[in-house]
């Protein structure tokens, strides 16, 4: 029998902000780094040298457990011994903070402008000092790999010119350096998109404060408040955020990624807001309204919302071990047609330290899903003009009996959430998980399309 979605009035989930922090071992660390190592060998790479400024830090903080704030830095990784980091002024003490033993190099030029470079060392006899000599084989890491379908190169190399240079000048031929990035983020077999039971346990932490950041959002919405009044329920703890903080309201919540402002909010108001720390993100869009009454557009519940949360819990039943790439997004497309909901964006992603890891939700992906992926749903619609679309992002964790033991063992408490929110999913918002999905938020699959009335939810029957 086909499931119904319907609206009524159910209890909020229970969202909570564990009492302690989990921390990621240096063993696990250590683990990575010898990972990495086997790739290193598999592939013929003498060196890898990974890349980290503010914004793209997060295959360097993978091995580090830091990444360079303020300046840049350079990770250097050679198939035995202490691994080298080139660090700015500010950043060069983060070294005694890391995660593995590092032997720092202070290079100034990766300071801000005007911060004092004398005495320092040229870039090449940096990486000379390094290990790396002519004719061998450097892999590069930043942020981003390419394929046949960009609109360049696919052995292009997004990290900056002058490094890459002086790599070239280091190995004597420009076929030596190559981009590797996908060692890190491949939706395949990237080292980052599997985590170990101690970086979810950590992730999950993060996700109860992302979750109850944005219950307690939502349930101060009320009209006369302010865009930046309901920013300010966005707590991360002093975590580093993954993304800047997302509120809008009316009509400027067509344009989501805009930052809040002092824009006040009005009864038939549509709102969308998104608040992400490093390794969780939640995401809603609904009315500001008590009911269907208050909408400025006829039958948006039917036309929009009821399809989109139909189509999402189908995305949550589907997903599995094993489950491939493409056919969820020939779901979707199904369900949700492009060419009517207007989503241009793959309808869910990995996610970990930085929001957005890669993808295997693809048009005809065959990439299965494995063990340990931290999955995100994402999926943004964006209806054609007087009506707006709907939005409930939220990420899971891929877990097999052994991973699921694993977590248990290590954390009771986590585990424990774990089974509070199946429960609440499965018997009050109906919603059938895979024994393999663990729920990194308290809010998944909870939907209010009408913000003003905080007892009214979608569920099935």
């Amino acid at each position: 029998m086909a499931k119904v979605v319907n609206t009524r009035s159910a209890p909020e989930p229970v969202v909570a902000i564990p009492n302690q922090v989990f921390t990621v071992g240096t063993e696990v660390y250590q683990q990575r780094l010898k990972r990495l190592r086997g790739k290193m060998q598999e592939t013929g790479l003498d060196v890898v040298a990974i890349y980290a400024d503010k914004e793209h830090g997060a295959n360097f903080s993978y091995l580090t457990g830091f990444g360079p704030r303020f300046e840049e830095g350079l990770l250097i990784i050679r198939p035995f011994g202490k691994p080298k980091v080139l660090l700015g002024t500010e950043n060069l003490n983060m070294a005694n903070y890391a995660a593995i033993n590092l032997d720092a190099v202070h290079f100034p030029s990766f300071g801000l402008m005007g911060q004092p470079r004398k005495g320092s060392q040229s870039l090449k006899s940096i990486l000379e000092d390094s290990g790396l000599e002519r004719g061998m084989t450097v892999g590069t890491v930043g942020w981003k790999y390419f394929s046949e379908d960009d609109g360049c190169p696919a052995d292009s190399i997004e990290i900056p010119h002058y490094l890459v240079e002086a790599l070239v000048d280091v190995v004597g031929d420009t076929k030596r350096v190559r981009n590797v990035t996908h060692l890190f983020m491949s939706p395949v077999d990237g080292l980052r998109t599997r985590l170990e039971a101690e970086q979810i346990i950590a992730y999950e932490y993060v996700a109860c404060l992302v979750s109850k950041s944005m219950l307690d959002l939502m349930n101060s919405v009320e009209v006369g408040i302010s865009e930046m009044e309901l920013a300010s329920k966005m707590q991360n703890m002093g975590l580093p955020l993954s993304a800047h903080q997302m509120v809008s309201v009316g009509d400027k919540a067509r344009y989501g990624l805009t930052s809040p402002s002092s824009r006040q909010a009005q009864r038939g108001d549509f709102l969308t807001t998104a608040f992400g720390i490093e390794g969780a993100l939640s995401c809603r869009a609904a009315y500001i309204a008590y009911s269907e009454k208050d909408v400025p557009v006829e039958n948006w519940l039917e036309k929009v919302a009821v399809p989109y949360f139909s189509t999402a819990v189908q995305w949550l039943e589907s997903i599995g071990i094993g489950v491939e790439g493409g056919p969820i997004y020939e779901m979707v497309e199904k369900r949700l047609p492009q060419s009517e909901f207007g989503w241009e964006l793959n309808p869910g992603h990995l996610i970990a330290t930085d929001e957005w890891v890669s993808t295997p939700f693809m048009d005809g992906s065959t990439v299965a899903l494995q063990s340990g992926n931290y999955i995100q749903f994402d999926l943004i619609i964006s209806p054609k003009e007087p009506y707006f679309g709907a939005d409930l992002e939220d990420g899971i964790v891929l877990a097999d009996h052994a991973l699921r033991e694993e977590i248990r063992s290590l954390s009771p408490s986590t585990w424990g959430r774990f089974e509070r929110r199946r429960e609440y999913i499965d018997k009050v918002l109906g919603i059938e998980l895979r024994e393999e999905v663990l729920p990194m938020s308290d809010l998944l699959g909870y939907y209010r399309p009408f913000l003003l009335d905080r007892r009214t939810i979608f569920t099935l029957r």
